[in-house]
């Protein structure tokens, strides 16, 4: 699996959490649940700046009590989905490189184990980021978490093995894992890979896969969804 934490990011971290420490004391009027929101508002304004989140990251450390999981997840969500601004460039690659620093020990307690949503809003940051590797090293982590994969968790592996060339395990995924997960494939789930196998000019196969499709009766929901 690949590495998925730096070293020196985290190096440099300490150093300014050594520093915070040796000239103030955090403030006890710091509220982790306001700061996000107000930080995930300004991501969607386009107003946050890299330098501004990883501020708030150096304060988040330097508290005791941990953030809300709900707090954290909706401003990666955000940062994943931000589009490119004056601001910032690369909300995908921010919000691995953010996590990345608290997923360590050494970051201490300030953070609660990463959920079924979270995992997923890094896969997707990672697909984002065109960086489908490392989505599916982090489905990796999330398998050995013993955490239970639901439909949006399978839907973004899909999306992963298709973005990585590995469309004959997205089909393998679709057809077989899904139901292993305790998920049904929806009109998404088939989107993505017969979008991935006409990508691939197989249209032969994307041909049969749709057969499956219309004994459903999703085949004009599948077509749209390619379409857009």
């Amino acid at each position: 699996m690949p590495r998925l934490c730096s070293t020196t990011p985290m190096a440099r971290l300490r150093r300014r959490r050594r520093y915070s420490s040796s000239t103030s004391s955090p403030s006890r009027r710091w509220d982790p649940r306001a700061a996000f929101a107000a930080a995930t508002e300004r991501i969607r304004a386009g107003t946050l700046r890299p330098e501004d989140a990883h501020h708030l990251f150096d304060e988040l450390l330097l508290q005791a009590n941990p953030v809300p999981e709900r707090s954290l997840s909706d401003f990666l969500a955000a940062l994943a989905r931000a589009p490119s601004s004056a601001a910032l460039r690369d909300g995908p690659s921010l919000a691995l490189g953010l996590f990345n620093l608290v997923c360590r020990e050494e970051a201490g307690p300030q953070v609660a184990p990463p959920t079924t949503c979270t995992y997923n809003i890094l896969m997707d940051s990672c697909c984002r980021a065109r960086r489908p590797d490392l989505g599916l090293a982090f489905f990796g982590r999330f398998l050995s978490t013993g955490l239970k994969a639901n439909q949006i968790v399978a839907t973004t592996l899909l999306k992963c093995l298709c973005h990585a060339r590995r469309t004959d395990e997205a089909i393998n995924v679709l057809l077989h894992r899904m139901s292993e997960f305790g998920c049904v494939p929806n009109v998404i789930s088939y989107s993505i890979v017969l979008k991935s196998l006409c990508d691939d000019s197989r249209s032969q196969q994307a041909l049969d896969l749709l057969q499956m499709v219309r004994k459903g009766g999703a085949a004009p929901s599948v077509w749209w969804h390619i379409a857009q």
